[in-house]
């Protein structure tokens, strides 16, 4: 992911967002709805831990992130991310 395509993807953090692909404990493929795409991208990025690297984070008419994408858009955005979710 480019650095023009993480400020977009950054620029629409308030879009609501769906995440498929976490692996719970017992194998299941779990959705996750309900998040803004900020919030998503912190999930993905900080709390899914191991079981998120098939994660993709849907938003928009048909934009989805994957795991590693939401890793580019955390590493350059994260201290954001954060503030907005603390507000």
């Amino acid at each position: 992911m480019r650095p023009a395509e993480r400020e977009v993807v950054f620029s629409k953090r308030a879009l609501a967002a769906t995440i498929t692909g976490i692996d719970s404990d017992d194998g299941a493929d779990d959705m996750i709805v309900g998040l803004s795409l900020g919030e998503a991208i912190l999930f993905v990025a900080e709390e899914a831990g191991i079981g998120a690297s098939n994660a993709h984070v849907s938003y928009g008419e048909s934009r989805t992130l994957s795991y590693t994408d939401c890793l580019s858009v955390y590493r350059d955005f994260g201290l954001s991310l954060k503030a907005d979710a603390k507000s």
